[in-house]
């Protein structure tokens, strides 16, 4: 795995250790470095955060990082704002903080319609009995990975370790290693998949944060891209360049579209299990709530040396995948009482390095300066 970079300046490198903060820096804009490495829908980091007061942060989503055509309903983008939250409080408690988290501060939302009021307010307060949680060290080091892994199963004890890692009572979470199961669900992926991109707006839309080279990275920040799946700087300047460059996806859509769908193929059956999270309800309390458990499992899954990835596109909110994901949810067994917020494969693979994250001052206002120099690594 690549070196990434330590964390804030003034910290101690041993891992699970309450941290004071530098005298120089406001604690908001060091919990936050570690907010903005949790993942997001094809890492469009739809955050944008505002400090009030001492003590506050403000966090709401950035609407203008929305994916309107292939997350219509917002479900993704509640989903990367729970993982945001649980990065905060996971360093908050690090730093001797406690971070209380008034969830809708201006109310219960209407799950059909963008939410342009905060998602969040977060007050941080001193807290010389805060406990630092061990998923702490996990977060710089965090990655999805998009690599072949390799297909030695996962075995029940390790997934025993990933069912501890949280309170699953309001989230349950589900995992299996069965290969019929795991063939019926690269099925439905790849169907689910060709669905999704055969419309103009949502294959544009995907396009729009598809990195095909390094220089596409460099300049944007966000997104993903080759070096994700695993190939080299070599191997990804010709494929992006020659083979596989955005000029030619735009040229013929659907050879791009075929070589996703063998690549979505090919990774199901390259992985050690699928695991899974639900709701009894489908509020955007059950999608934040479920954003913060699938990050705490991802990142107990980096610290047991696992590789995972999100399977996103047989259970997305969109007409074609309707019943898609009424099958996906008949064979994981899941009650009909019950949404399914999270699939995902898991596995042992290599590490990949991600993409750079926004400068931490882009997602405050504008006028709003911080001392914000360092961010603790990168991840998607």
């Amino acid at each position: 795995m690549p070196a990434v970079a330590g964390p804030p300046p003034g910290t101690r490198k041993d891992r699970g250790a309450a941290v004071p903060f530098s005298k120089d820096e406001d604690i908001r804009v060091r919990v936050v470095r570690y907010a903005i490495l949790a993942p997001s829908p094809s890492n469009t980091q739809p955050w944008r955060v505002a400090f009030r007061g001492n003590d506050r942060i403000v966090l709401s989503l950035d609407q203008s990082r929305a994916l309107p055509a292939r997350d219509p309903h917002g479900r993704w983008a509640f989903l990367s704002c729970g993982a945001f939250l649980e990065n905060l409080e996971i360093a908050a408690r690090q730093f001797g903080y406690r971070a209380d988290i008034d969830l809708f501060p201006a109310g219960w939302p209407d799950p059909g319609k963008p939410l342009f009021d905060p998602v969040a307010h977060i007050d941080l307060e001193g807290d010389k009995n805060a406990r630092p949680d061990p998923l702490f060290a996990a977060i710089p080091d965090r990655r999805t990975n998009r690599r072949l892994f390799s297909r030695e199963e996962i075995s029940l004890s390790v997934a025993g370790e990933l069912a501890e890692c949280a309170d699953f009572e309001l989230v349950p979470f589900g995992f299996s290693q069965d290969r019929d199961l795991v063939r019926a669900i690269r099925d439905l992926a790849a169907e689910a998949f060709l669905g999704e991109l055969s419309d103009g707006d949502r294959f544009f839309e995907f396009l729009e944060y598809f990195r095909f080279t390094d220089d596409e990275t460099k300049k944007a920040r966000d997104g993903f891209g080759y070096a994700q799946s695993g190939h080299g700087m070599i191997s990804r300047f010709f494929i992006g360049t020659f083979l596989r460059s955005r000029k030619s996806a735009l040229r013929h859509p659907e050879k791009f579209v075929q070589k996703e769908v063998s690549c979505i193929c090919a990774r199901l059956d390259h992985c050690g299990g699928v695991g899974w999270l639900s709701t009894k309800g489908d509020y955007r309390i059950d999608q934040v709530r479920a954003g913060r458990v699938f990050e705490r499992v991802h990142l107990k899954a980096t610290s047991l040396s696992l590789a995972l990835q999100p399977v996103t596109a047989p259970i997305a909110d969109i007409p074609p995948v309707a019943g898609i994901r009424s099958q996906v949810c008949e064979f994981l067994g899941l009650p009909r009482t019950h949404t399914l917020q999270m699939l995902f494969r898991i596995g042992y693979a290599p590490g990949v390095p991600a993409p750079p994250r926004r400068d931490l001052a882009s997602f405050f206002p504008a006028g709003e300066a911080h001392n914000t120099s360092h961010v603790p690594g990168q991840s998607t």
